[in-house]
C-alpha cells in the first residue's frame, strides 16, 4: 500500500492515509470491509459514517470545545456537512477501507484553530462516549482512539507554539463543476439537503433500515457519488452495490430533480441546470435498478426541503421520524 502524499506535495507523513484501488476488492469487501480489519469491526462505510456523524454532532455542541472562538465560529460557518464528510472519508481510510482522503493535510485544516491540549482532551472524551452510546466492543473502540491519538501534533496547539494563519478557503483548479461550486463544502450541503428531502417524502419511500442504510451513511455515500459525477477526487466506495445507492424508484425521479433545483438554492444559480445535468448523467448510481419500466406518467413537484441554515446547523431527521420511515 502506497502512503498518501498530502495534497501540494511534500514527504509522506506518518499515519498519513494509504492509497487503495479498487481493482482488487469485492463490492462487498469495499463497503463492510475484509473480516477481522478494523474498518469491518466499525461496520465499513455504513457504520464509520453513522459514528462520525455522531461524533461531529456530539463536538458541535460541547461548550468547552465551542469557548474557543475560532471553533466556534467555524462551527457557525456552513461547514458541517463538508466536515462531516471529509472526516468520515478520513476515518474509513485510516481503519482500512478502500476510501482516499481528498481533504487537506490534517495541520493545515486545523492548526490555525488555536486548539489547546485541553480542548484536545475534552475531544477525545467525547469521543469516548460516542464509542460508549453506539456500543463499539472495547479493542475497537481502543483502536480508534489510538488512531485519534496519532492527529494530536497536527491539530493542537502546544504551549509556546503558536498558531498558524487562517489559510483560507481552498482553491480547486481547473473548470469542473466540481471546482467552480466550491468543492466538497458547499455540495455536502447541497446533498444533505437533498438526500433528507427524499427520505421525508412519502412519494419517494427510499429503503432504508437501522444498522446500514440510514440517514447518515445515504448522505456520505451520495456525497462521494456527486462530488466524483462533478469532477471532484471523491472515489465513489462502491459503484456496482445496490445497497450504497439512494435507490431511488424510477417513477420519482422527476421528484429528485425537481428537488435537487431547491435544494441548491445556496449554490450560484448559474450552474443549477449542470448541477441537474450531472444528477441525469449519474442516474443509474441512484435509481433502484430492480424497478421494472417507467409508468405512463411519473411522479413530479420538489419535496420539501430543509432551510439552508437549519441544514448548516446540523438539523436533522428525528428519531420518530426515522422510525417511521423505516416502519413503512
Amino acid at each position: 500500500l502506497k502512503l498518501q502524499r498530502p495534497r501540494g506535495g511534500g514527504p509522506v507523513r506518518p499515519g498519513a492515509p494509504p492509497q487503495r484501488t479498487l481493482g482488487s476488492m469485492s463490492s462487498t469487501v469495499r463497503a463492510h470491509g475484509a473480516p477481522g480489519t478494523l474498518y469491518a469491526r466499525c461496520g465499513g462505510v455504513f457504520g464509520v459514517a453513522t459514528f462520525i456523524d455522531k461524533c461531529m454532532d456530539s463536538w458541535m455542541a460541547n461548550q468547552t470545545l465551542n469557548a474557543n472562538p475560532a471553533v466556534a465560529t467555524w462551527h457557525e460557518r456552513w461547514q458541517r456537512c463538508g466536515f462531516k464528510f471529509l472526516t468520515a472519508q478520513y476515518v474509513c481510510s485510516l481503519t482500512g477501507g478502500p476510501q482516499q482522503y481528498t481533504g487537506r493535510p490534517m495541520d493545515v485544516a486545523h492548526k490555525h484553530l488555536n486548539i489547546s491540549p485541553g480542548q484536545w482532551q475534552e475531544f477525545m472524551r467525547v469521543f469516548g462516549d460516542v464509542c460508549v452510546e453506539t456500543g463499539l466492543d472495547a479493542d475497537t473502540a481502543r483502536e480508534l482512539r489510538s488512531l485519534f491519538a496519532t492527529m494530536e501534533d497536527d491539530c493542537v496547539v502546544q504551549p509556546g507554539e503558536k498558531a498558524p494563519p487562517n489559510p483560507g478557503p481552498e482553491q480547486h483548479p481547473g473548470r469542473s463543476l466540481y471546482a467552480r461550486l466550491g468543492g466538497v463544502y458547499p455540495i455536502a450541503l447541497f446533498t444533505d439537503r437533498l438526500v433528507e428531502a427524499l427520505l421525508l417524502d412519502d412519494r419517494v419511500n427510499m429503503p432504508v433500515d437501522e444498522q446500514n442504510r440510514n440517514e447518515a451513511s445515504l448522505k456520505y455515500l451520495f456525497t462521494e457519488v456527486f462530488c466524483n459525477l462533478a469532477g471532484g477526487r471523491e472515489m465513489i466506495t462502491c459503484p456496482d452495490l445496490d445497497d450504497a445507492k439512494l435507490l431511488v424508484p424510477q417513477a420519482a425521479w422527476r421528484i429528485v430533480l425537481d428537488t435537487a433545483e431547491v435544494a441548491a438554492d445556496h449554490l450560484d444559480k448559474a450552474l443549477v441546470r449542470e448541477i441537474l445535468q450531472t444528477l441525469e448523467r449519474g442516474k443509474q448510481l441512484i435509481v433502484d435498478p430492480a424497478v421494472g419500466d417507467l409508468p405512463a406518467q411519473q411522479l413530479a413537484g420538489a419535496g420539501k426541503v430543509k432551510d439552508v441554515r437549519a441544514a448548516a446547523a446540523g438539523q436533522k431527521l428525528s428519531r420518530k421520524e426515522l422510525s417511521a420511515r423505516h416502519a413503512a
